[in-house]
């Protein structure tokens, strides 16, 4: 068997193992200063080597992963254990003798143990609700063996749990840690369509989506927000696109910040109303585009938030025409809420 790995070098590598995070969870506003602690985490991570598919050529030695990520964020009763499911992507920066460096990014949806309670844990000013999304940035070094069928991998990095005010409170909890893994290589089983996930350029495409989230803390009001948009865009190549668009949302809040004491129902379209253009850039791995955005409200109802706005998110494809999406609006670092999505490609 051992053989066979070592000669088939034809065949992308899967690898299978185990990663550990020892680290600190640090508190980034003075209202989560008492949950300063040690963090330890363990991860059950499965990646793929990507070499046949189109938009792999642009990237070194790239791989798709898929994490099971368990972390003890340092006080039982305050911050609790977190759970988290997390697909991800990586890719060698530079290579040396049988090692490597290399960047590591993963996303994904989280279940935290213990959150914010007024009567139970109100010392807890930092996550409002079980369910949040995840984040992890890393920047990795690899060493490969040789004789045997097996790699390590070590580095730096920060893992970042909130909810993007879906529910407050919404302060969020940064933990960089360091990162130790080992993982054990096996070939991967042919594919009988190596090149089905190729996504073709389009120059336009257009998307509808929701999103919900509490504004005070006080009063627990929920928001649903509604978001369409088009976007124009320029494709580099087949990796990379600018985007330049335009987005719609409609949005209580302001109304709920000028006039807290007032009804919500029966409010105008200029009372609710956002209208907002932007450029941003796209780069595909597999089926996804990673995209960024920076927006500049042309009409907003009041003067509660900036005057631009940031989005972060991403659009799995599942084929040419439909994907899905999911992103992250926010005002300088301050999350606004979440959406999710459907869109379509002209």
């Amino acid at each position: 068997m051992i053989a066979q790995i070592l000669t088939a070098q034809t065949r992308p590598k899967m690898a299978v193992g185990l990663n550990y995070y020892p680290g600190f969870l640090v508190a980034h506003r003075d209202d989560s200063k008492n949950l300063e602690s040690h963090i330890n985490g363990f991860e059950l991570q499965i990646s793929k080597q990507q070499s046949v598919q189109p938009w792999a050529k642009h990237y070194h030695k790239p791989e798709v992963t898929l994490s099971l990520l368990y972390m003890q964020m340092g006080s039982a009763e305050l911050t609790g254990n977190a759970f988290a499911v997390m697909p991800g992507f990586e890719t060698s920066v530079y290579s040396m003798k049988n090692s490597e460096l290399r960047v590591r990014f993963c996303t994904g949806l989280a279940y935290l143990t213990k959150k914010f309670d007024v009567y139970q844990n109100r010392r807890n000013q930092a996550i409002g609700s079980h369910l949040n999304g995840v984040m992890q940035g890393f920047f990795t070094w690899k060493k490969q063996f040789p004789s045997i069928p097996m790699q390590i991998q070590t580095g730096i990095g920060l893992t970042h749990f909130s909810n993007g005010s879906f529910r407050v409170p919404n302060l969020g909890v940064n933990m960089p840690s360091l990162f130790i893994g080992s993982h054990y290589l096996l070939n991967q089983r042919p594919r009988k369509n190596p090149i089905k996930d190729t996504i073709n350029p389009v120059k336009w495409q257009m998307y509808a989506a929701y999103g919900f989230k509490e504004r005070s803390l006080t009063n627990t009001t929920g928001f649903h927000i509604i978001n369409l948009g088009l976007t124009r865009l320029k494709n580099v190549s087949i990796l990379r696109s600018w985007r330049l668009g335009t987005d719609l949302f409609i949005d209580k809040t302001h109304h709920f910040i000028e006039y807290p004491g007032e009804s919500l129902k029966g409010l105008n379209p200029l009372e609710m109303t956002e209208l907002g253009v932007y450029v941003g850039h796209q780069v595909l791995v597999s089926r996804v585009y990673f995209k960024t955005d920076i927006g500049f409200y042309l009409y907003k109802p009041s003067n509660n938030k900036f005057i631009t706005y940031q989005r972060l998110g991403f659009n799995y494809h599942f084929n040419q025409k439909f994907y899905v999406i999911t992103a992250l609006k926010t005002h300088f670092g301050i999350a606004d809420h979440f959406t999710w999505g459907l869109g379509y490609r002209l």
